[in-house]
């Protein structure tokens, strides 16, 4: 499947922004982050498709290595050690109980914010491998609740 345009609603954007701008210094994954916001087609919340990514959203993942997960989008927080790591491959199976959490701050939160239902991308993993990741489907996403301000 090939990648559809990027889409990403207004207040995801202006937040995330503001999470860039705050930050201390340039590193690659603020540089990254913030080159899927210049990429991306802003649009209001209430004009969010159902099927994309978008902050806070509850997804279904399945690695080509790293098998199934379901993950929670979400900003990091002061108790995120961890969230601002290059960790990029899915937790597995053994390491998840229900949803993970999945900041924002990773290659794998970046690569899926704006991501459509259906897609998939390759990140690479710790011991050199690639992952394959489709985006199974979308178990909640707060635009389609009409909750724009969590």
């Amino acid at each position: 499947m090939t990648r559809q345009r990027l889409i990403i609603n207004r207040l995801d954007a202006d937040r995330l922004q503001r999470l860039i701008d705050a930050q201390q210094h340039d590193d690659e994954l603020s540089l990254r982050l913030e080159s899927r916001l210049i990429q991306a087609e802003i649009v209001p919340p209430d004009d969010f498709p159902e099927d994309r990514v978008s902050m806070r959203s509850r997804l279904r993942l399945k690695g080509s290595r790293s098998g199934d997960s379901e993950l929670t989008l979400h900003y990091p927080t002061p108790e995120d050690g961890e969230c601002m790591s290059l960790r990029s491959h899915l937790p597995q199976p053994e390491e998840q109980e229900t949803s993970l959490a999945l900041c924002i701050m990773s290659p794998l939160g970046i690569a899926l914010l704006g991501m459509a239902v259906g897609e998939q991308i390759t990140l690479p993993r710790e011991d050199g491998q690639s992952d394959i990741i489709r985006l199974e489907a979308i178990l909640h996403q707060p635009e389609a609740c009409g909750q724009f301000h969590l």
